[in-house]
C-alpha cells in the first residue's frame, strides 16, 4: 500500500520555501595565513598549513587563520550552514567580524549556521584553529610521546548548505533480520522545523528501491519543534551487502505539501545482518573470520590533507591485498574513505580518538562521548561500519567510563553492530588485544574472554620488535634482533622484506588457533610516521608511498578464493644476492618452479607450524644455486594450469619511465586530488633494476597541478616516488623526470 501519512506542521504562509538542499563544495579559493605577519596565499582544501619532510621528526604545532571572501543571495525563510568534515582541532568561526560558532576535536565534522550575519554580498569568512597540544582534547597525549601525528589545518572538504525550514534529521537505516529470501528493516528519523509555523497538511514518505515504508509519528509535538518518524518494511529477496558482494541501495526520504518537495534526502545503504555466535561472527547467515589491517590516514609531505580519490585509492589498496576487513586507527577517519568501504567491500572497525592516554577530569571524558556521539550519527547507515571501538585505545580507563560509553552506543545503534575495547570488560562485545599483550608461544589461542568474541586488534610489529612485549613504545629495552624484526623499508634486502612476510604469516597462523578469535587486523597497512619517534614506522606491507612490499603477496595468496582468481606471486628479485630459497605465494593446489625453462620442482604447498592453520601455506623452492635468467612459477588446479607469474634477472639500467599511479579513479577533474608519479629505472627487458643508488629530477609544467614534494627524489629499490596535486585539472599535465648520472629522462602528458 502506497503510504501517505499526513502530519501537521507549523509552516508561516508568507515563509514558505520548498527548494531543495542546495549543497555546494566550498574547497576554493581560501586565503591562509601560518602567522599573522605572513604574507596572504590562496589556498584549497584539503590543506596542510605547512608541507612536511617524508620523514618527520615533529609537526607544526600553532595558530592558523583561514578567510574566504563571498557573496551569497539566500532565499527568504532559508537558512545557510557551514559543514566541516574536519579540521585541526580546535575552532572558532566569523563571519563579518562576528564570532558565529566553535568547536572543539580535530577528527570529526561540525556546522556553524551564517545565517544572522549574511550579507547579499561582500561576506569575510574567518576560521581561526588552533592544534596546540592540550590534554583535555582527545587523543590528548603530547606528540613527543604520541604514535601517529594530529596534522594541522582544514584537512577535509568544507560543504555550503542551503537548507529550508524544515529538515531530515538523524535518518538511521536498520537490518532486523535478513537472510537471501527476507529481510526486515527499519528506518528512524526526524523531522525539525522553525517555530512560529501555522498548521498545513504534508506527505512524508520513504523508499527503498520501489518498496515503501509504512512510517508511524507522534501524535503530538513539544517545544522542541522535532517529530520523530519510524517505520520498517520487508522485502523479499533482498540483494544482501557482504564482502563478496557489497550490493547497495538507495534510500530515498520526501517531505511533500502538495506538488512540491519540501525537503528529502537519499542515502546509500546496505542490507546485513552481523552476528557473533558462540563459534565465531557471521554475516547474513555465513562464518566469516575477519583478516584485516590497520590503516593511518596521512600521507607524505600533506599530513591528514588527503583529497577523497586519495583516500578511495588506500581502500582499493586494502581491498587488493586480500584484505576484507580494516581497523582505523586510532581516530575516526575521512568520510570518503567509508563511502568506498561500502563500495568495495571492506568491513570497518570505527575508533573514538584515543591512544595510550586517559585523563581523569570531566572535560576529557565528556568530550569523549561527544566523539562518540558525533562518530555514531555520522557513520551509523554505513553497511561496511559494523565493529565500534568506543574504547581509549591501549588505555586503562574507569570501570564507570567504560560502562558509560557502551550505554550510549547502544543507545545510538542498537543490535546492528558491536562494541570493541581494548580492555576485557563484559560490557564490550568484543575484546581487541593486541597480540603483543600475551605471551609466547600460545598468546590469545587458549583465552576466553569475558566479551562475546575476541579479535587480535594489532599482530605482526611490536612482538617481533621488542622482546618485552609491553604496550608502552616509549621503552626500546630488550630489542630483539634485528633480523626478527618487521620493521624495514620497500628498499631494504631481501631477506629483511621475506623476513617481514614470515613475521605477518607466522602470527596470523598462531591467531588462527583461538577458538574464540573472530579475527585479526596486522601493524600495519601502510608505513606512517610518530611522534615519539624520528623515523618510519616501516612495519607497513605497503611502504609511505602506497607500493607493496612481499607481505602484499602472501595476504593477496590467502584470501582470494582460488576458484574465482587463482593466483601466483614469486618473492624474489633474482639477484646474485638473492636467496636461493624462493619463497611463491599461490592459492592454487600446485605450483611448479621453472628456471631458465627447466623445472626445479613441482610440488603441493606443504604446511610446517607457521603456516597449519592457513588455508593456502607459501611455497618453499631451493635452488641449488643462483643462475642468472628468468623465474617462472605455474599454478596448477586439477592439474590445469590456471596463473602465472615470472621473474628476471635485472641488468644494468637503461632507460627511465614515468608512470601516474591513479589505479582505478584516475585523476579528480571536480575537485583537488593527490596523485603518486612513479619513475621506474628499466633494463633492457623492462625489468625493474632493484637499487637505491640513484637520484632523479623531477618537474611539472601545469596551470593546475604541481608537487608538493621536494623536485629531487631518491630511487628506492628501482622505483623513485614524486607526489603530485592536483587543482580539478582542465588542461593538460606534463610531468618530466631525469636522471643525469645516467643521462636517461622521460615525458608523460596526462590530459583531461
Amino acid at each position: 500500500m502506497k503510504n501517505l501519512l499526513f502530519s501537521f506542521l507549523f509552516i508561516h504562509l508568507c515563509s514558505i520555501s520548498f527548494g531543495q538542499l542546495q549543497r555546494t563544495l566550498f574547497n576554493d579559493n581560501w586565503e591562509f595565513q601560518l602567522k599573522p605577519s605572513d604574507p596572504v596565499s590562496i589556498v584549497s582544501l584539503p590543506h596542510s598549513p605547512k608541507l612536511e619532510p617524508l620523514v618527520m621528526n615533529g609537526q607544526f604545532i600553532g595558530e592558523v587563520v583561514y578567510r574566504k571572501r563571498f557573496d551569497y543571495k539566500l532565499q527568504e525563510g532559508r537558512r545557510l550552514v557551514l559543514h566541516f568534515e574536519g579540521a585541526m582541532h580546535t575552532a572558532s568561526v566569523a563571519l563579518n567580524g562576528q564570532i558565529i560558532g566553535s568547536h572543539v576535536g580535530g577528527y570529526l565534522p561540525f556546522e556553524v549556521d551564517l545565517s544572522e550575519e549574511l550579507r547579499d554580498s561582500s561576506n569575510v569568512l574567518e576560521v581561526f584553529l588552533d592544534n596546540r597540544e592540550d590534554p583535555t582534547v582527545p587523543p590528548g597525549k603530547a606528540i613527543k610521546e604520541l604514535d601517529f601525528y594530529y596534522h594541522a589545518g582544514i584537512y577535509r572538504n568544507v560543504w555550503l548548505e542551503e537548507v529550508g525550514g524544515i529538515q531530515i534529521q538523524y535518518p538511521y537505516f536498520q537490518t532486523i533480520n535478513a537472510n537471501a529470501t527476507a529481510a526486515t528493516l527499519q528506518l528512524d528519523f526526524e523531522l525539525t522545523f522553525q517555530p512560529d509555523w501555522i498548521v498545513l497538511p504534508i506527505q512524508v514518505e520513504a523508499k527503498l528501491g520501489d518498496a515503501t515504508f509504512t512510517l508511524t509519528n507522534a501524535s503530538f509535538m513539544d517545544s522542541t519543534n522535532v517529530i520523530s518518524y519510524t517505520g520498517r518494511i520487508n522485502l523479499k529477496t533482498p540483494q544482501l551487502w557482504s564482502p563478496s558482494d557489497p550490493n547497495l541501495y538507495d534510500l530515498k526520504i520526501d517531505v511533500i505539501y502538495g506538488q512540491d518537495t519540501i525537503a528529502k534526502q537519499v542515502l546509500k545503504v546496505g542490507i546485513r545482518k552481523p552476528e557473533l555466535r558462540a563459534d565465531g561472527f557471521y554475516l547474513n547467515g555465513q562464518k566469516i573470520f575477519l583478516s584485516g589491517t590497520n590503516r593511518h590516514q596521512e600521507y607524505p609531505y600533506v599530513g591528514n590533507a588527503v583529497p577523497d580519490n586519495a583516500q578511495k585509492r588506500d581502500a582499493q589498496l586494502i581491498k587488493e591485498a586480500g584484505f576484507n576487513f580494516v581497523r582505523l586507527s586510532h581516530y575516526p577517519q575521512a568520510p570518503a574513505f567509508y563511502e568506498v568501504c561500502d563500495e568495495l567491500g571492506i568491513i570497518v572497525m570505527d575508533a573514538i580518538p584515543g591512544w595510550q592516554y586517559f585523563n581523569t577530569s570531566s572535560i576529557f571524558t565528556q568530550r569523549c562521548k561527544n566523539d562518540l556521539y558525533a562518530l555514531t550519527f555520522r557513520d551509523r547507515n554505513h553497511p561496511s561500519v559494523i565493529f565500534w571501538e568506543n574504547s581509549l585505545n591501549e588505555t586503562a580507563m574507569p570501570d564507570e567510563f567504560m560502562l558509560d560509553m557502551n550505554r550510549i552506543l547502544k543507545a545510538q545503534i542498537g543490535s546492528n553492530g558491536f562494541s570493541a575495547g581494548w580492555i576485557d570488560h563484559k560490557s564490550y562485545d568484543v575484546f581487541i588485544p593486541a597480540r603483543q599483550h600475551a605471551k609466547a608461544p600460545d598468546y590469545w589461542a587458549n583465552y576466553k574472554p569475558k566479551a562475546k568474541a575476541m579479535l587480535i586488534a594489532e599482530y605482526g610489529d611490536w612482538e617481533y620488535y621488542a622482546q618485552n612485549a609491553g604496550f608502552n613504545q616509549t621503552q626500546f629495552a630488550d630489542l630483539a634482533p634485528t633480523e626478527r624484526n618487521s620493521r624495514h623499508l620497500r628498499g631494504a634486502s631481501e631477506k629483511a622484506l621475506l623476513q617481514q612476510a614470515f613475521n605477518f604469516q607466522e602470527a596470523s597462523n598462531s591467531n588462527r588457533k583461538g577458538a574464540n578469535i573472530i579475527g585479526e587486523a596486522n601493524w600495519v597497512c601502510f608505513d606512517y610516521n610518530r611522534g615519539y619517534s624520528p623515523d618510519l614506522e616501516a612495519s607497513g606491507v605497503y611502504d609511505i608511498t602506497r607500493l607493496p612490499k612481499y607481505a602484499v603477496g602472501f595476504y593477496k595468496s590467502q584470501l582470494l578464493d582460488a576458484t574465482k582468481k587463482p593466483y601466483v606471486k614469486i618473492a624474489t628479485n633474482w639477484t646474485a644476492l638473492s636467496p636461493t630459497s624462493v619463497t611463491v605465494y599461490s592459492n592454487c593446489e600446485q605450483v611448479e618452479l621453472f628456471l631458465n625453462e627447466k623445472s626445479i620442482l613441482k610440488k603441493s604447498a606443504s604446511p610446517d607450524q607457521a603456516a597449519d592453520y592457513l588455508q593456502h601455506p607459501p611455497f618453499q623452492f631451493q635452488i641449488p644455486a643462483f643462475e642468472a635468467g628468468k623465474l617462472v612459477a605455474i599454478g596448477f588446479n586439477r592439474k590445469v594450469r590456471v596463473a602465472s607469474d615470472q621473474v628476471q634477472t635485472p641488468g644494468k639500467p637503461v632507460r627511465i619511465i614515468l608512470e601516474l599511479d591513479t589505479l582505478q579513479h584516475g585523476i579528480d577533474t571536480a575537485k583537488a586530488d593527490l596523485v603518486f608519479v612513479r619513475a621506474k629505472l628499466l633494463d633492457a627487458n623492462g625489468t625493474v633494476v632493484p637499487t637505491n643508488d640513484y637520484k632523479v629530477t623531477f618537474s611539472v609544467q601545469a596551470q593546475d597541478a604541481g608537487l608538493v614534494c621536494p623536485a629531487i627524489q631518491p630511487i628506492e629499490a628501482g622505483i623513485a616516488t614524486a607526489l603530485l596535486r592536483t587543482e580539478a585539472p582542465k588542461n593538460p599535465v606534463v610531468l618530466k623526470v631525469a636522471l643525469p648520472s645516467l643521462g636517461l629522462t622521460d615525458q608523460l602528458i596526462w590530459k583531461p
